[in-house]
């Protein structure tokens, strides 16, 4: 008579809880990469493809402004009165909040 094979013991998946195989490089469930350098070949070439942009609340104008290159502006107050006006009073709160948490090196 044949031996059945040991039953294999699962393991919870670290980030979706799923039951997987201890072996597994990759979750079936929830498709995260479960092997640490087979995950981290994955991090490096998204990052290659990928370029590296940050920009600050002022966008790449603002970082100008505030090397040297260019100059400040004002805060621009017709366009965003007017968009109050044309909305009837709905852009107002936007304009407040834009006013009060705008970029003082950009805007002033």
């Amino acid at each position: 008579m044949e031996e059945a094979a040991a039953p294999i013991s699962m393991i919870d998946c670290p980030y979706c809880a799923e039951p997987i195989n201890p072996k597994s490089k990759k979750c079936k469930h929830c498709g995260e990469i479960l092997d640490p350098q087979m995950r981290e070949i994955e991090l490096l070439k998204s990052q290659r493809n990928s370029p590296q942009v940050f920009m600050n609340a002022g966008g790449g104008a603002a970082a100008a402004a505030a090397s040297g290159i260019g100059s400040l502006r004002r805060f621009p107050h017709w366009f965003h009165i007017l968009l109050t006006i044309i909305s009837g009073a709905l852009w107002l709160p936007v304009y407040i909040l834009m006013y009060l948490f705008r970029n003082k090196r950009y805007y002033y």
